[in-house]
């Protein structure tokens, strides 16, 4: 949806360039890939080096698009992310901080003002980009579907609150299921998400050591405590109530239908999940 870093250079090298936009599944595509779309990388990029705050606009009988430099947005039919990148991915992981002034920035601190319901100053919003663990998640949730015989399956964006210290786990490889229980595991033993951010902030621990971002770079406040929490898109699918003892969705048996366990089928806040597959963590926040 957004831009992947604040600002880039004009690359003067021989190094061919190529677009990419982000579909639906959590895959990166390559703008030639797709054959009704008009746009190639070599006239994107030319445009996007002849003035990299402008708009690039396209129209054909089949596509209707613009791309939006400043903010590195592309919006057609669906919207999706786009980005500059070379023949070769170099960076697989990235934790990408957001300027408070994008729109990005702006949707994930109002979700979790006024859907996380929590009010607190805000540090630092970072993107996380790994592209192992959106290409897991999209066969997870492609092989949930072939499973239930669905062409869609219910995901929630949910919040998870930890340690600053787990943070460069959890970006590189996901969340642990050997960890889970730390807090207790009245729902079953499974990774816990919530609904509301203010309840992930019960289990954020505070600390003044600063978040490291890849590149050396850090973020945070010197001298006074902060905590982190992340944004996770996170396939729930079909959920049943949970128990301490559950190991896996359905414990015992053997019709295992389930993918999710929840506190509340009726309204539920609290979401267990067995599989770190069925898990993208797509936000980290940092917040006083």
């Amino acid at each position: 949806m957004w831009q992947d870093e604040e600002m880039e250079f004009m690359d003067t090298s021989d190094t061919p360039w190529f677009w990419y936009y982000l579909a639906d599944c959590g895959r990166w595509h390559r703008f030639e890939d797709d054959p009704d779309n008009p746009l190639r990388s070599k006239d994107i990029d030319q445009s996007y080096l002849m003035d990299s705050k402008g708009v690039l606009k396209t129209a054909s009988s089949d596509c209707h698009s613009k791309i939006d430099f400043s903010v590195m947005l592309q919006t057609d039919l669906k919207t999706g992310r786009v980005r500059r990148n070379p023949t070769e991915l170099q960076h697989r992981e990235k934790l990408i901080p957001l300027n408070k002034l994008s729109p990005e920035y702006q949707t994930v601190a109002d979700y979790v003002k006024y859907d996380g319901l929590l009010d607190r100053p805000f540090v630092s919003i970072c993107r996380i980009q790994n592209l192992d663990l959106l290409e897991m998640y999209c066969r997870k949730k492609k092989q949930l579907m072939r499973i239930h015989g669905v062409k869609e399956i219910q995901e929630r964006i949910l919040f998870h609150g930890t340690n600053i210290s787990n943070v460069d786990s959890i970006c590189k490889y996901n969340f642990d299921l050997r960890l889970s229980g730390q807090h207790g595991h009245l729902l079953g033993k499974g990774i816990y998400f919530a609904k509301h951010a203010a309840f992930a902030d019960r289990y954020s621990v505070a600390s003044k050591d600063p978040l490291l971002l890849y590149g050396g770079e850090t973020r945070g406040v010197q001298g006074e405590n902060t905590k982190i929490i992340f944004l996770a898109r996170v396939i729930v699918g079909q959920s049943t109530v949970g128990r301490d003892h559950f190991q896996k969705p359905d414990h015992g048996s053997s019709e295992n239908s389930h993918d999710s366990c929840v506190n509340n089928l009726s309204y539920p806040t609290v979401f267990v999940i067995f599989d770190p597959n069925q898990i993208y963590p797509e936000y980290l926040i940092q917040y006083k």
